[in-house]
């Protein structure tokens, strides 16, 4: 009967040829990047123009916005955001008389209030995907269903944005590249200022459909002279 001199040496042969011949686990696949520029189409329900105050994190009706995505912030200096996405978020005017009347945004109205500058707004964020909480998924089940959008769960990238000052973030979904839902709260205006907060928010999803971006400047060219017939 043959013996082996050396089976712990076969048996890390063997080991390693199963390993060859086994098929190569797929890698994750990473997040789609929401770089490109949106607009918001709906809000479920609509936005009450006539409030009296708006959270930091409401879009406004047909508002534009464009996402810059400048990729993962590895440096240090970074602080908590070290590891995120670094996102540019600018919104385009024309700007609602509404947005003074948000805490975010009011420092940058003048006039007591009554005129905001007529220029794109923007802020610097760090954004973190995450895995989508069931609740979520419940409450973005009716709207999907509504829109036609047969995406799953596990298809879904759920964004946390947070501004570099920290004074605001956004709650963002990406349902597929085309289509993002914002959801925010906004205060019922059925319900007394005095009255618990629990009872005044609602919550909104806002629904962005992405659009071209702004073409670039056309280069100034000689068109050549068309001779005379």
């Amino acid at each position: 009967m043959m013996r082996w001199k050396h089976p712990a040496s076969w048996a890390l042969a063997i080991a390693s040829a199963l390993i060859m011949a086994a098929p190569a686990r797929c890698e994750e696949s990473s997040p789609p990047s929401i770089e490109g520029t949106y607009v918001l189409i709906q809000s479920i329900p609509e936005v009450n123009m006539e409030a009296r105050e708006f959270t930091k994190d409401l879009f406004f009706p047909h508002q534009k916005i464009y996402f810059a995505d400048l990729g993962v912030m590895e440096e240090e200096g970074y602080d908590v955001f070290q590891g995120q996405d670094q996102l540019i978020l600018t919104i385009y005017p024309p700007f609602p008389i509404a947005m003074c009347r948000q805490e975010r945004w009011k420092y940058d109205c003048q006039n007591n209030g009554t005129y905001i500058p007529f220029k794109p707004i923007t802020q610097e964020m760090g954004a973190e995907a995450e895995a989508l909480f069931d609740d979520e998924m419940n409450l973005l089940a009716p709207l999907l269903k509504s829109m036609g959008i047969k995406a799953q769960k596990k298809d879904i990238s759920r964004y946390v944005m947070t501004f570099f000052d920290k004074s605001g973030s956004y709650l963002m979904f990406a349902i597929d590249k085309d289509t993002l839902v914002n959801r925010t709260i906004q205060y019922d205006p059925n319900v007394p200022d005095d009255a618990d907060a629990s009872e005044r928010l609602i919550t909104t999803l806002q629904i962005f459909k992405r659009i071209p971006d702004d073409p670039k400047p056309p280069q100034n060219k000689s068109s050549a002279p068309q001779k005379d017939e």
